[in-house]
Parts: C-alpha cells; sequence; structure tokens
C-alpha cells in the first residue's frame, strides 16, 4: 500500500506541476505579508492529522500520511495574494477550469461558509477515480477553492474512502479559519462552522 500512496504522490505532485506550468503567465503572486506562514493550515492542525510536512514553496503547504487506514492522507494548500479583493475575484472567476483540474463539480452539496467571497468544492472526476481505482488505492479527493479579501485559496485533500466530502470539510475549514484570521477577521473565521 506504501508503494501505492507514493506513486499517487508522485502523479499528485506532477499534476501540481502542471497546473503551476498552465497557470504561470497568469498566475497571482504568494501571500507577501510578514505573517505569510499564518494564511496556510496551522501545522499544529496538520500534527493532530499526523501529517508530515513534504516539499512545499511560498504558495503551496504539502502533507502526507502514507500510512494505511488513516482519515487524512494528503494535503496541497495554495495560497495566492491579488492586488485587490476585486482582482482576487476576477483571477478566480476566469480560472475556475484551472483551479479545478477537472474535477467534477459539488458546491451544492455544501453550503457557503462565512467570510468568503467566492466559493467552489469539486470531488475528483470519473477518470482519476479509475485510475485510483486499477492502482489499487482506495481514497476520496475533494478540493475547495475560495476567495476572502484579496486571497484565493485551494486546498486539495485525499482522505481514505470512508470519509465524505462533508467529513472533510471537518479538516479543510482550519485553512479558511486560518486564512480570515491572519487577514484580519477574527470574528468572522468564529463564524465558520
Amino acid at each position: 500500500m506504501k508503494k501505492i500512496l507514493r506513486l499517487l504522490t508522485l502523479l499528485l505532485f506532477m499534476q501540481s506541476a502542471s497546473f503551476a506550468q498552465q497557470t504561470d503567465n497568469a498566475e497571482l503572486p504568494a501571500i507577501n505579508a510578514k505573517n505569510a506562514a499564518a494564511f496556510f493550515i496551522p501545522e499544529g492542525v496538520c500534527s493532530n492529522f499526523k501529517l508530515t510536512a513534504a516539499k512545499g514553496d511560498a504558495w503551496m503547504k504539502v502533507y502526507n500520511n502514507l500510512t494505511d487506514g488513516v482519515k487524512v492522507q494528503r494535503v496541497n494548500d495554495i495560497r495566492w495574494q491579488a492586488a485587490t479583493k476585486e482582482a482576487a475575484l476576477e483571477w478566480y472567476n476566469n480560472n475556475l477550469n484551472l483551479l479545478s483540474e477537472g474535477a467534477k463539480d459539488v458546491t451544492d452539496q455544501m453550503p457557503s461558509p462565512a467570510g468568503v467571497a467566492a466559493w467552489n468544492v469539486y470531488e475528483a472526476n470519473d477518470n482519476m477515480k479509475k485510475m485510483m481505482t486499477s492502482m489499487g488505492v482506495k481514497q476520496n479527493q475533494y478540493t475547495y477553492t475560495f476567495v476572502v479579501d484579496k486571497y484565493v485559496a485551494k486546498i486539495f485533500v485525499g482522505v481514505n474512502d470512508a470519509t465524505s466530502l462533508k467529513e472533510s470539510w471537518s479538516f479543510v475549514k482550519e485553512g479558511l479559519i486560518a486564512l480570515l484570521k491572519a487577514s484580519g477577521n477574527p470574528k468572522l473565521a468564529t463564524l465558520v462552522l
């Protein structure tokens, strides 16, 4: 199982690299605030889920847990910063196809949380599910994308096959809470359920 999960990690890394190449010309910059690390899912939350940091950069933090049966197995937490909220929304709306990476839109299955100006949720498309099954990997994959003020976020989470979309939110919401707090909206952060 560990070999399969390592292969999956490699495939997801290649998919992320491909995404970065596709958006290279239009990609927004990384968050440049002095507290940039505070905009991402806190390391303490990742530790609670027994996730280990992997290679990342100023835009993306990556965490893995390749142990069989764990709830959260892979996380790609990506953040961008635009000059204004309007510019963030424009970039977000113009890049929905790239943000979704061809995944199935399931936004209507989740209520829009407090504090977001835009919100989309995706699950792995049928081709990705077939590929995962053919490799013997039992995993559900969800991607949450949203805009808060002038910041755009994309959180990919690979969870075990028993974890539902709604259950994955219990982890992902920590990324939204962190972003709201770091961007100066701590009262809105308390409203995220």
